[in-house]
């Protein structure tokens, strides 16, 4: 029977059959997608990296685990020896380039093999699927195969196939907690992974499967045996000795403070830095074998002539309290050490000359009333002796010249800013260290004098990223300066000749709390602090006599030429004799207050803030009296006292031997 023409005519089936099977990808296309959106791969470990720091010659001297405790470093696979993925390939995943992340001939392969022996010969995980179990680590179980698997696919659809080798690269375990082929190249071998022999990149593709049982350090004829299989199993001829240089499972640890420093700011991974290991060991080994101040520590900046760091040494490791602290980042009271800079505005404003008299005898300005560190006056004396001397009265005097506000905005737009006491306003207390600075910015203000005024950041990178340096004061101004700090008189037993002439400036803080100098020697900039880093005070210490000499040391230490970078050191000086250093006190003293102390207690709006006291020497507990009177002090808390009054007071510390100290101080 025929059909009429106008009949619907039915479509033939391998018609339907295609557009079921299209609709069916399209459906599992968007499944697929769906599910991928949900259940997105947990990449958190590889981004948990640790943090190495490099030289500028490319020498490990620091490094930090990850916050989950690996020395992890994310690896791109065109940073690895070519020998190693060759014999990684081999290995592991033959056809790790062509298969979407499952390979069906390794898992029809492992399969039969279980079958045919009834137990597993080999198994057929592919480097995406140990990829994604290093993501996140489970047992080893069917399920958990099967995880595996589709985070394999999900993997490679993310992030293709180099995308994986090198996820694979930063997580494989090369034995404790070291994770990723660059940490283990460098802690096993003490190079990248960029050029590895035979031996070492057989070693890195063996120790994944047994990182416990085959560390060389520990099971060095284990770790032998599965390097030479490895290479017998890829048809490469073991060499005749498999010769490894083991070093360490940790880097040195030569600069903690600039490594917690970058830290804070979120580097990972390897960072190559402007500092020079040499001159880092020899920085800290100058403070290291220099006794700090009592209950005290030192710090170290080196600034190179092109403006990058060749050294930081935030605390030496001394024992004190708050010794952990990185006093390069901390903010202390500079002391003298901001005249030169008062000095060289008054300078470019006109208002004064290196020759210009002013009268060092006492003068009040407005309720400020300084006086010097000394407690005399030493009368008309030119602004270059007034300088080279450190007198106080000069330097306020120029202060007031060109205006506390003009000062620190000038400052502020160099690039450095001075940390005012809460609720203050500038004032000429500026000259006197009435404000805080990092050691970090000191160094940049002392930089500028260095490069004919002009203020650029210090870099720490390497290389130095570009910037725009500002302009602080003239050329000639600078100059003027940098001449009048060439006459600064060195501490005793230092000596500078012509050609090493060190133009420095020393300071010391209110109480004795921090002892500065600042040095500058043929473009090199040195700033050495000492002092307790709890802000405790330290007496006796002053920039002169104690910062002065280990700034020269290490000084003497650098290069005199333009770059210095590279250049071997010359072997250090023996120690200075006329390094101040306080023996401990039989005697209890009074540490704070200071004897003659003027001491601002009592507010305008009222208010009465308590004076800390603190003693050292003799034997504890001690007893404290004020006026005549025992002072009520509970256990555990450091004593204090609330004056009842303006006026003069008498404070005295007795020991538990009965023996006592006392000072005198005014309170207003």
């Amino acid at each position: 029977m025929t059909l009429p023409d106008n009949a619907p005519k039915r479509s033939p089936s391998w018609v339907r059959l295609t557009l079921m099977g299209g609709i069916a990808c399209l459906l599992g296309c968007i499944l697929a997608l769906t599910l991928d959106r949900l259940f997105p791969p947990d990449l958190h470990r590889a981004h948990a990296q640790a943090l190495v720091l490099y030289d500028t010659t490319h020498t490990l001297f620091d490094g930090r685990v990850s916050t989950d405790g690996s020395w992890r470093l994310a690896t791109h696979h065109t940073a690895v020896d070519a020998a190693y993925l060759t014999l990684l390939l081999k290995t592991e995943d033959r056809r790790f380039w062509w298969h979407p992340g499952v390979d069906p001939f390794s898992i029809l392969r492992a399969a039969g093999q279980l079958a045919l022996r009834g137990h597993i010969v080999s198994g057929g995980s592919t480097l995406a699927m140990q990829t994604a179990r290093l993501l996140t680590p489970h047992r080893h179980t069917w399920r958990g195969k099967i995880q595996d698997a589709l985070r394999a696919l999900q993997l490679e659809w993310r992030y293709g196939h180099a995308g994986v080798l090198d996820l694979y690269l930063g997580l494989a375990p090369e034995g404790g907690s070291i994770e990723g082929i660059t940490a283990g190249s460098l802690f096993w071998f003490g190079h990248e992974p960029a050029h590895l022999n035979r031996a070492e990149a057989a070693l890195l593709v063996a120790l994944p499967r047994r990182p416990t049982a085959l560390r060389p350090d520990r099971h060095p004829q284990a770790a032998r045996q599965a390097t030479a299989l490895v290479l017998a199993r890829t048809g490469a001829a073991p060499p005749n000795t498999l010769a490894w240089h083991i070093g360490t499972a940790h880097p040195p640890h030569q600069a903690p403070s600039l490594l917690a420093y970058l830290w804070r700011t979120g580097a990972r991974g390897p960072v190559r830095t402007s500092l020079e290991h040499t001159t880092q060991e020899t920085v800290l080994r100058i403070l290291r074998t220099t006794p700090p101040p009592r209950s005290g520590g030192w710090a170290a900046l080196v600034l190179r002539p092109d403006s990058s760091v060749a050294a930081w040494v935030g605390n030496a490791g001394n024992t004190c309290p708050g010794c952990a602290m990185d006093m390069v980042m901390a903010v202390r009271s500079p002391g003298s050490t901001l005249k030169p800079f008062i000095y060289g505005l008054a300078f470019q404003q006109g208002v004064l000359a290196p020759d210009t008299l002013l009268h060092d005898s006492a003068a009040r300005f407005a309720n400020y009333t300084p006086r010097n560190y000394d407690r005399t006056f030493h009368g008309t004396a030119t602004v270059r002796t007034a300088l080279q001397q450190s007198y106080n009265l000069p330097a306020v005097q120029a202060l007031d010249l060109i205006g506390a506000r003009y000062f620190i905005a000038t400052l502020h737009d160099n690039g450095v800013d001075l940390r005012l006491p809460k609720g203050a306003t500038p004032s000429l207390a500026l000259a006197l260290g009435g404000a805080g600075i990092r050691m970090f910015d000191l160094a940049r203000l002392y930089n500028a004098l260095a490069h004919d005024g002009f203020s650029t950041p210090p870099t720490i990178l390497w290389p130095a990223p570009s910037s725009q340096p500002s302009r602080l004061f003239s050329s000639a101004v600078a100059r003027q300066v940098l001449g009048i700090l060439r006459g600064t008189p060195l501490p005793n037993a230092a000596h500078s000749d012509a050609e090493r002439s060190i133009a420095f400036k020393t300071g010391t803080s209110y109480g004795q709390r921090d002892a500065w100098a600042a040095g500058i020697q043929s473009g090199w900039v040195v700033i050495v602090w000492a002092g307790r880093p709890d802000g405790a005070s330290s007496p006796g210490i002053t920039g002169l006599h104690v910062a002065a000499p280990v700034m020269v040391r290490i000084m003497d230490t650098l290069p005199t030429t333009p770059s210095g970078i590279g250049i071997p050191l010359p072997a250090l000086a023996p120690l200075a004799p006329s390094l101040q250093v306080l023996p401990e006190q039989r005697e209890p003293h009074v540490i704070s207050p200071p004897n003659g102390a003027v001491i601002e207690s009592f507010g305008q709006d009222g208010t009465v803030t308590p004076i800390g006291l603190e003693a050292a020497g003799g034997t504890q507990p001690y007893r404290w009296m004020i006026n005549n009177k025992p002072l009520a002090t509970l256990p555990g808390l450091a004593p204090s006292w609330q004056p009842d009054g303006p006026g003069f007071s008498h404070i005295a510390v007795i020991d538990a031997q009965g023996h006592a100290t006392s000072v005198t101080i005014q309170v207003r």
